[in-house]
């Protein structure tokens, strides 16, 4: 044998003369092929001053020196192209591609490699059948390969588990994802055994709840709610049913005030019985209507012995209720600034004499929306400064013949308006005041109609219509 068998170098035989020829030959077929890299392997010609020792793939088809040489290794050696057939398992790196190549079925293709994966990996740590990939160390980096990256969690179905969790000596103390549903969940615990709901986003639509409550948040409202309110109920309930109602109006009312409405009403639905007034200085944060109920179908059941006060532009409807206030200088509805009051079904009892069963004194309106019910005396049934009140088409049923200094007072500007109105009973005092370019409009009714026992004046710029 002459040649080696893998690289075919040239042996130096035995008394063989120059012997140095055979060597070199060797070194210089080692020089080609050892650690071969080659700067292309798409020149169809070669190139006009290569430097010594530059290599090539020679491409089919090519042409001058290279013609009849494909797939060879061409090297520029000693000022001449010398040309080494490739044996299957050469690897080449093509310098101008970046590309490792393989020789194998009598051709170059990149190189690939059968790699055996583990079905576990420890980086500083010991990874077991469960915990496949464990790494202990300060930090663990994914960073971006081109515009991003994504950290991917799957699971098989929806009442699987995809999450992460944080734990505190190996004891879950937080887990956020997909834990036995697809509504995502921020969760946490004390003990590692028993989880609390913190968060929980509905996949359909996006809506986000707090099952165990939000500071600093308040709670949006995705449909109207309604609160109740009876004498035997407490005020450390939550209001929400008929079997955990709050004791007072005013908690149902604060309770109003804490949500975000998000357009959406809130009614305050009031069981038999006597309660205190309550204010309500605001209106619903988010817009909506605040309703105030009591028995619709008998006021007198649901009695306030008390004033209700509006202010600061609120906006509620009023309707189901008996106003009796012992107390003198309490009026019974007391509408302020920027209010916006509507009446349903009412009945007024008697009141201080020093009070109103309705009173205004800020621009504001008061609209009658039903008949309502008058058997109790007070200063004045309707006391209207600066703001507007109106009713169309209503009755007045007057029992016991309450008296009154003034049935209706218009003041500073403000306006009675009611039209089509209709008067059943009577009462005692004046009829009307209409004082300083307020209004009291019947709609050309007599002067005599309003009910009362005296007539009515229009001091100071007053005018009765």
């Amino acid at each position: 044998m002459d040649a080696t068998e893998n690289l075919n170098l040239p042996y130096i035989l035995p008394a063989q003369a120059q012997k140095h020829v055979t060597h070199n030959e060797a070194i210089k077929a080692l020089d080609a092929i050892l650690h071969l890299a080659v700067l292309s392997r798409t020149l169809s010609s070669p190139p006009a001053s290569p430097a010594g020792g530059e290599r090539y793939l020679v491409p089919a088809g090519a042409t001058g020196a290279w013609t009849g040489q494909a797939k060879a290794v061409a090297a520029w050696q000693d000022d001449a192209w010398t040309f080494y057939p490739p044996r299957a398992g050469w690897l080449a790196y093509v310098l101008d591609e970046n590309v490792m190549l393989a020789f194998k079925d009598g051709d170059w293709a990149p190189a690939g490699f059968d790699i055996v994966l583990p079905d576990r990996i420890g980086i500083n740590a010991t990874a077991d059948a469960t915990n496949r990939l464990a790494v202990a160390a300060p930090a663990s980096l994914f960073t971006n390969e081109g515009a991003g990256h994504q950290i991917k969690v799957n699971k098989a179905s929806a009442g699987d588990t995809a999450s992460l969790l944080f734990q505190t000596g190996w004891s879950g103390r937080a887990e956020m994802g997909l834990a036995g549903s697809d509504a995502f969940r921020v969760k946490v615990s004390a003990d590692g055994a028993s989880f609390v709901d913190a968060m929980v986003a509905d996949p359909a639509t996006g809506r986000v709840r707090f099952p165990a409550g939000v500071e600093g948040f308040r709670p949006q409202l995705s449909a109207s709610r309604t609160y109740y309110v009876a004498p035997g109920g407490s005020d450390g309930n939550d209001g929400l049913t008929p079997g955990t109602p709050f004791a007072t109006l005013q908690k149902a009312v604060d309770a109003a005030h804490a949500l975000d409405c998000a357009s959406h009403d809130v009614s305050i639905q009031l069981a038999d019985g006597s309660y205190a007034g309550a204010m309500v200085a605001r209106p619903l944060l988010g817009g909506g209507t605040l309703f105030i109920k009591g028995n619709e179908t008998t006021p007198a059941s649901v009695v306030f012995t008390g004033g209700l006060v509006f202010s600061n532009g609120a906006q509620v409807r009023v309707s189901g209720i008996r106003i009796a206030i012992a107390t003198d200088l309490v009026h019974g509805l007391s509408v302020g600034n920027g209010v916006t009051l509507r009446l349903g079904k009412m009945e007024f009892g008697a009141i201080g004499a020093n009070a109103d069963h309705i009173f205004s004194d800020n621009p504001c309106r008061i609209v009658l929306e039903e008949n309502y019910t008058i058997n109790g005396g007070a200063r004045r049934h309707m006391n209207i400064g600066a703001g507007l009140l109106t009713g169309e088409g209503r009755t007045f049923t007057l029992t016991g013949t309450p008296a009154f200094t003034q049935f209706v007072a218009a003041r500073n500007a403000g306006i009675v308006s009611l039209s089509s109105p209709v008067i059943v009973g009577s009462a005692t005092g004046s009829r009307y005041l209409a004082e300083t370019n307020g209004v009291v409009n019947t709609f050309g009714k007599a002067a005599t109609f309003l009910p009362g026992s005296t007539a009515g004046t229009t001091p100071s710029g007053g005018i009765y219509a």
